[in-house]
């Protein structure tokens, strides 16, 4: 869900035309970018019939033309993009991705004089508590555009924050770790899962500036492992973190807490309790 969309806001910025498929399942969709050759360029659609069948139709669209087919149980909307409005609509659409604690694509289609007539939202929630208004229209769908469990900065070098990080993405929160020893962590598996991104620092000197440039702002879970806080940890304090916590080195002149594992043995076990402290705080 994290790469098809900024390939659709670049292509129509550069004032290309792709082809966005939707394959349609119970009101959830899908989504794939191909080329005017029918390649696609990044995303999925569930199944390679699925695929061929679409790649072989977006050769024939034309700029704003959107066709649909039955497949199975699937229901595949094609559309070819194109234009200033279509990429100010994609833009829209990536910032609710980037900035929303959780952001939908509702996709409506009905038949129309000159085809079939494709009008698209972005549905776009500031909290839990947030439930999307669904028309009640029998053709549409809601593809997710984030994890929609909520945000979670991790600040730390050790074990501890990597594992939680690691965890936290492929439970669905939107996962930034900030390090200042990248090179010391095996980033290979943590990098694959979910929503999961990399901050290098220089020093843990953190400015204010700098950590509301980073999205730290009411609501936001904030895991730190470094004894290294001073800077940062009191801006933290008061910015309304929805949760915030101290692990691994950090909480060594706290006392030990009860949780979920009050003998946790390995950082793995560690970040579960931290994870699961997290979203039963939230109530998810």
């Amino acid at each position: 869900m994290n790469t098809w969309l900024p390939l659709v806001v670049k292509e129509l910025s550069e004032n290309r035309e792709p082809i966005l498929a939707l394959a349609e399942r119970s009101h959830v969709a899908r989504a794939a970018v191909l080329d005017d050759r029918g390649l696609v360029l990044n995303g999925e659609l569930g199944s390679d019939d699925v695929e061929n069948a679409v790649s072989t139709q977006a050769m024939t669209l034309k700029t704003g033309q959107a066709s649909s087919m039955v497949i199975g149980d699937t229901r595949v909307i094609t559309e070819k993009l194109g234009g200033q409005r279509a990429l100010a609509f994609w833009r829209e659409a990536a910032l609710g991705q980037s900035e929303s604690w959780a952001a939908w694509l509702l996709t409506i289609t009905k038949p129309g004089e000159a085809g079939l007539s494709v009008v698209r939202h972005v549905l776009a929630a500031n909290g839990p508590f947030t439930t999307p208004r669904l028309p009640k229209e029998e053709d549409w769908s809601l593809l997710p555009l984030n994890a929609g469990l909520g945000r979670l900065f991790v600040f730390g070098d050790d074990e501890v924050a990597l594992e939680t990080a690691a965890l936290g993405a492929r439970v669905g929160l939107k996962v930034t770790m900030v390090t200042v020893h990248p090179l010391e962590l095996d980033l290979r598996s943590a990098q694959t899962i979910g929503h999961f991104e990399l901050l290098d620092l220089q020093s843990w000197s953190i400015a204010k500036e700098k950590l509301i440039e980073m999205g730290i702002k009411p609501g936001v879970l904030v895991l730190i492992t470094t004894t290294s806080h001073s800077t940062f940890l009191p801006f933290i304090k008061e910015s309304g973190a929805g949760w915030l916590g101290l692990a691994g080195q950090a909480s060594e002149s706290q006392p030990e807490q009860s949780g979920l594992f009050p003998k946790a043995v390995s950082p793995s076990q560690r970040a579960l309790e931290l994870i699961a402290s997290m979203l039963e705080r939230r109530q998810i």
